[in-house]
């Protein structure tokens, strides 16, 4: 499998595994991935921050064999595969290839789906916050405008 494959079915599978278990464990009571807004403080390192939509956006953490391979039969381009998941067949073609393994390792972002119940309660937080702000800039404008009206 080349790796472009691995990592595209790696993410594929982590967003669905989690949109999958949201309602089973939403109906044991709990919640897969709730939608929240954390702070600096309280980021780990696999939380790579927040999407305005209550997204949390996760470093998946890769680290992986690859073997590189050369072929003539590939016009000079080496091809990256997974070790352990390399396909080797013959069918009786002669060619001439080099290979080598590699370990490396990145991190991709990840904002993985959201449980929508959660999403909703946080929606209703921010239109509560949103308000309490509005009534209290609007008490501010009017203390303001009452004492400039009793300055000489």
């Amino acid at each position: 499998m080349e790796l472009k494959e691995f990592i595209r079915e790696t993410l594929a599978q982590i967003a669905a595994g989690v949109e999958a278990a949201q309602t089973e464990v939403r109906d044991a009571g709990g919640f897969v991935n709730p939608a929240h807004r954390t702070g600096k403080q309280e980021q780990d390192k696999s939380h790579f921050g927040f999407l305005t939509t209550g997204q949390n956006i996760f470093l998946v953490d890769f680290d992986v064999t690859v073997t590189v391979i050369e072929a003539t039969e590939t016009e000079g381009k080496a091809k990256l595969n997974v070790a352990g998941l390399l396909h080797l067949g013959t069918g009786g073609q002669s060619n001439a290839s080099s290979a080598a393994t590699n370990r490396i390792g990145f991190k991709v972002p990840l904002a993985m789906p959201v449980d929508a119940v959660s999403l909703e309660e946080l929606q209703r937080q921010d239109l509560a916050l949103a308000e309490r702000r509005r009534r209290q800039t609007e008490q501010i404008r009017t203390r303001t405008q009452d004492i400039s009206t009793r300055w000489p």
